[in-house]
């Protein structure tokens, strides 16, 4: 009797409940089929709030997919009980919905390597990142593209993925145009990049022309040169704004892909003057879809900051960019949880949930 009523009560009994036949739940689309390559592990996201941790401490050695798969196979079971992962509490990405079946992995994240061309003020990556790299090399940590090739070869991956490239900036990762063209091979419903522009990418370029659906964000945080040179740490403006002219004309899509971001920083470039000169480049570009971004290092709760606020005079910001937008033409693409900052005036309630 006494062992019954120990079982019944151990805090791991939720594990043993049914699993519920419900169509809505919450969870998200990187639990339900999602997979990060982060620097020492695989997650199922990339999100700041870290999400569940598929395998860490990861040296580059074999991977046991099907170890993985009854991992992810639980964390849905667990979703459907109500029961979230602790990690994932709060976070901006979770919605209760029909989240169907998924048999495949159809949402990757590449963000395995730290080495970037520029050095911004604002890298979250902060002192770990090794920068103002000028020569393609390999990620100090691990080869993603054996594994996507390894995943291909058998059928884990759908070949209607999201397949999103993150970094450090992927025109100096020597294999970021190898995964690009594997990807583009096997099939895929859209790919997504962050770059500096700083060099030109043919991997990006081939994208552009084949891939069903593209977008591409790059922050260019500056209408000029000299404050580009502030924010950037390197003197490659010019370079950047005809990089962007050349991407632009690579295919029609183009014109709906390229978004440009505007990191605000303390000091630098938080003014209406600032932004103005911005949005004049950027129209002069033709690029027809925007976004105005908060300092992460000074919102994301990891940084410890002691409950930052939204300055009054960010508004001013804001609402100066909604109205020139509005006049050009040019779509606002503001991330959920910059949103949520401004709503709240400093870091969303729910996300310290």
């Amino acid at each position: 009797m006494f062992s019954f009523l120990d079982k019944f009560f151990k805090k791991d009994n939720k594990n043993e409940m049914p699993v519920p036949d419900v169509k809505e739940y919450v969870s998200c689309k990187s639990l339900q089929g999602g997979i990060t390559f982060m620097h020492r592990s695989f997650r199922v996201c990339c999100s700041n709030k870290v999400g569940v941790t598929l395998v860490d401490n990861y040296k580059g050695e074999p991977i046991d997919w099907k170890k993985i798969a009854e991992t992810r196979k639980k964390l849905i079971e667990d979703c459907k009980r109500g029961i979230l992962p602790d990690n994932c509490k709060g976070c901006v990405d979770l919605q209760k919905r029909d989240w169907g079946e998924h048999n495949q992995i159809d949402d990757i994240y590449i963000n395995h390597w730290d080495h970037c061309n520029c050095g911004c003020v604002y890298c979250v990556v902060g002192n770990q990142g090794i920068y103002l790299e000028t020569e393609k090399k390999p990620s100090r940590y691990y080869e993603v593209y054996k594994h996507l090739k390894e995943m291909y070869n058998h059928n884990m991956i759908s070949p209607n993925a999201h397949v999103e490239i993150v970094g450090g900036d992927l025109t100096v990762l020597d294999e970021a145009d190898n995964i690009i063209n594997l990807c583009l091979d096997h099939g895929v419903g859209r790919m997504s990049f962050h770059s500096s522009c700083i060099n030109y990418s043919q991997g990006i370029e081939r994208a552009l022309k084949e891939a069903p659906d593209v977008d591409f964000d790059f922050s260019l945080d500056s209408g000029e040169r000299e404050l580009y040179k502030k924010i950037k740490r390197i003197d490659a403006f010019d370079k950047v704004v005809e990089n962007i002219r050349r991407y632009m004309s690579v295919s029609e899509k183009s014109k709906d892909a390229l978004i440009a971001k505007y990191i605000l920083v303390d000091g630098l470039n938080d003014s209406v003057e600032a932004i103005d000169k911005w949005l004049n480049v950027i129209n002069d570009l033709g690029i027809k879809k925007a976004k105005v971004d908060v300092n992460f290092k000074k919102f994301f709760p990891e940084f410890h900051h002691s409950n930052p606020t939204v300055p009054p005079h960010y508004y001013d910001i804001y609402s100066h960019y909604k109205k020139r937008i509005e006049e050009m033409g040019i779509q606002d693409c503001c991330w959920e949880f910059t949103r949520r900052v401004m709503e709240e005036g400093g870091i969303p309630k729910s996300y310290l949930s």
